[in-house]
């Protein structure tokens, strides 16, 4: 059995990715219990030097602790769908949800690694992705996650200002210009989507923790500590390199 995201990697068309993914899945199902559920996974090994991982388990730590509200991370996006054993990593790394506004963010996260534009290319997937379970919600047993019933679905990519600012404005207007075709022929009722890369501000330049055990110690908290705080102060301050 295929793969949702067989065939996909490396498309900057939404529209063709989402192709793609109805001829691997034209009869969709699953019964996982985490397909796009919002979620906090916290646990981080106290050795994980990774900057990407620290970052994001430092941002779902800070929201368990109500210091960032609304933000969720390690979202799955294919879990359960068709060859489910390829899909497990398959998550998204930070998502934000206002359930005021019934608006959500998918957010790619990337500290130096890859490059910009590829990873427009990851959360254009997780976007086609979105859109495939959404049209598919019932069989796939998702109607009752919020997320599902959004009214704007924002994909984005957060990065260092350096790295933020290295994409190419035509290739970033490329993917925007299928996204905004995609929308329109989608015919999912009440629902807009949206593509955006953003940068931390510039004093947000190096990851406050070395290791694991560093941000555990300092996130996973009822106060804010000062490497708390610079978390929060760096995701406040997101801006989008090239607005729309």
């Amino acid at each position: 059995m295929a793969s949702l995201f067989d065939g996909t990697s490396g498309k900057d068309d939404i529209g063709e990715i989402y192709r793609l993914m109805q001829e691997n899945c034209p009869n969709p199902w699953s019964h996982s219990e985490w397909l796009w559920k919002l979620r906090r996974a916290t646990h981080i090994s106290d050795h994980s030097e990774r900057r990407e991982t620290m970052l994001e388990k430092a941002v779902a730590m800070l929201a368990k602790n109500n210091h960032l509200p609304g933000w969720y991370n390690q979202c799955p996006a294919a879990s359960g769908i068709g060859d489910s054993s390829r899909n497990r990593g398959s998550r998204i790394d930070l998502v934000h949800w206002s359930e005021t506004d019934k608006q959500a963010r998918l957010i790619e996260l990337k500290w130096y690694s890859d490059s910009p534009y590829e990873a427009v290319q990851q959360i254009l997937r997780y976007g086609a992705a979105y859109a495939f379970c959404r049209r598919h919600k019932s069989k796939l047993r998702v109607q009752d996650r919020e997320i599902m019933h959004a009214r704007h679905v924002s994909l984005q990519v957060a990065a260092p200002a350096p790295y933020s600012n290295s994409i190419a404005l035509d290739c970033l207007s490329q993917a925007r210009e299928g996204l905004k075709k995609f929308e329109t022929g989608l015919g999912i009722e009440a629902v807009s989507m949206s593509l955006d890369v953003l940068a931390f501000p510039e004093w947000f330049d190096n990851v406050p923790f070395s290791n694991g055990a560093e941000v555990s110690a300092t996130c996973n908290r009822k106060d804010l500590t000062e490497e708390g705080r610079a978390i929060r102060n760096a995701f406040d301050g997101l801006t989008s390199v090239y607005p729309e």
